[in-house]
């Protein structure tokens, strides 16, 4: 019930909630446009990858804005979970590169932007990666 003063704090604290919950899924509905997106160009480099003749040659960015090493983290999932589908996992691995961890220079422009990035690669002789910290 609103009053001659205006709404009640029981009011604006609830337009306060409702506006907060409206951004979430306006956020959540954005990073899963940015997975799909990136989960499509994955695919399209999957067999390219594993095709290639070494880890070093491999190597390939996913060339969306993930504005966060979280969000990167997340899309990162989203492809493994493509791929896992599709059993591409033994022969192609998905990494966050971080510009503030890794030495390797960025492969894409959102990866410059952003400094952070999400790449595939065929994963070396030990199965780990030149560069990859524990965190991944």
């Amino acid at each position: 019930m609103t009053s001659p003063a205006g709404p009640s704090k029981e009011e604006r604290k609830k337009a306060r909630r409702r506006a907060r919950a409206e951004q979430e899924r306006a956020a959540a509905k954005a990073l899963e446009a940015l997975a799909d997106e990136a989960v499509e160009q994955a695919l399209g480099l999957v067999a390219e990858v594993a095709a290639a003749p070494d880890q070093a040659s491999s190597e390939r960015g996913i060339d969306v804005a993930c504005p966060t090493v979280d969000a990167a983290r997340y899309v990162r999932k989203r492809i493994n979970a493509a791929l896992a589908y599709d059993e591409w996992l033994d022969e192609v691995q998905v990494w966050v590169w971080e510009e503030t961890v890794h030495t390797r220079p960025p492969l894409t422009q959102h990866g410059k932007d952003n400094g952070v990035e999400v790449r595939l690669e065929k994963p070396g002789q030990t199965g780990r990666t030149i560069g990859i910290t524990d965190e991944e």
